[in-house]
């Protein structure tokens, strides 16, 4: 039991390092820096305060790293 929780514990741990590199995020990323739930991630890209970017109608969603990085440290909105 105990192993496998840290097993999951070190694959968030290394997801988690992986998106601090990357220059552009998903928003599984963006979850997993944030702390936040996709649906409020969401209504921060609705209301204005987090910038995605979308190459099709209804695609994926990508996030600039740096911008992210500027919405977590400036209050979240």
């Amino acid at each position: 039991q105990m192993d496998g929780l840290s097993r999951a514990d070190e694959g968030v741990r290394l997801r988690l390092e992986l998106a601090k590199t990357k220059d552009y995020l998903t928003i599984n990323d963006v979850q997993l820096l944030s702390g936040y739930s996709a649906s409020t991630i969401m209504r921060r890209i609705k209301s204005g305060h987090l910038k995605a970017l979308q190459n099709v109608p209804r695609g994926r969603l990508l996030f600039k790293r740096s911008q992210v990085e500027g919405w977590l440290n400036n209050g979240r909105g």
